[in-house]
């Protein structure tokens, strides 16, 4: 008894050999037939389209747009569609629809330059190819197709204008540095005494003799740096204070330190206000104020 459940249903060498004979046959028979008759196209199944949009009205204008250089203009070739979104009364809505495309590509356009013609197309078509609807004018617009150009002489001038900026932000950057070096020389060098010594011998290959000789000259260039400096904003504000202090009667003079004490001590200072002079309230005469408890 055979051990293998699906032996009387498996196909036979036979069985398989008369199966290859007949598919052999048949592409044979369709062979001959397709030379004969020829090829048959297959039959497909037509899919079901999309209605048609209905066509917008559109109108073409070229205009002439500013750019970012003086006389230096863009030319635009627009294509806009339009549609009424309700009853309007304009005799041609179409003159809004290019006026309002016309209006949102300059200000666009004005802030670009024409050797940047690609780019701002690009944008134009992102940002104006929606649908707008003008509510006052009841109708909507799109921007469906633009072409920028410039001409030689636009061209021309936008690159001139850019060699021009680059020089003038190079000589920027260069007077800049220019000054920095010369205030530094002035502020932190030779108003130092000390150190205009050391940078004369890092200049004078540290000949320390003349140094000597030149430290009289060095100091003296340092009170002439300093003596026309401006003051400082605390220096300033000091110096004010005490003449206001100065002008003031005793009385008043004694109130407005004990004012000051206890702005100094609200602050957080109270060693400052221990500092301060102290009037009594008859003569005018200062006592020291005694310094605050911890």
């Amino acid at each position: 008894m055979p051990t293998d459940p699906w032996s009387e249903v498996k196909p036979t060498v036979r069985g398989k050999m008369g199966g290859w004979w007949q598919r052999f046959l048949r592409r044979r028979q369709q062979a001959e037939h397709d030379w004969i008759y020829g090829t048959q196209p297959k039959s497909t199944v037509p899919l079901r389209q999309p209605p048609p949009a209905p066509k917008r009205p559109t109108v073409v204008f070229t205009a002439v747009l500013p750019s970012a250089v003086p006389h230096a203009e863009f030319t635009a070739t627009c294509t806009v569609a339009w549609e009424a979104i309700g009853e309007t009364t304009h005799a041609k809505p179409e003159s809004i629809a290019r006026s309002d495309i016309e209006r949102r590509a300059a200000e666009i356009l004005a802030k670009g330059q024409v050797t940047h013609c690609e780019q701002l197309q690009h944008k134009l078509e992102a940002e104006l190819g929606y649908v707008t609807k003008l509510e006052d004018a009841r109708i909507a617009v799109q921007l469906v197709e633009i072409e920028l150009t410039c001409t030689d002489e636009s061209r021309a001038a936008t690159e001139l204008f850019q060699e021009l900026q680059r020089r003038r932000l190079v000589r920027g950057w260069d007077r800049d540095l220019k000054l920095d070096e010369l205030r530094h020389l002035k502020d932190d060098i030779l108003s130092d005494p000390a150190m205009a010594t050391v940078w004369w011998l890092q200049n004078n290959d540290n000949q320390v003799d003349q140094a000597v000789e030149m430290s009289a000259k060095l100091r003296k260039l340092a009170q002439i740096m300093t003596e026309n400096d401006e003051r400082s904003t605390t220096d300033t504000v000091a110096s004010l204070v005490d003449r206001f202090v100065d002008r003031l009667p005793d009385g008043a003079r004694w109130r407005l330190l004990s004012n000051l004490a206890e702005v100094f001590s609200h602050y957080g200072s109270p060693d400052l206000a221990s500092e301060l002079p102290e009037l009594d309230g008859g003569g005018g005469q200062h006592r020291p104020r005694p310094a605050h408890s911890e």
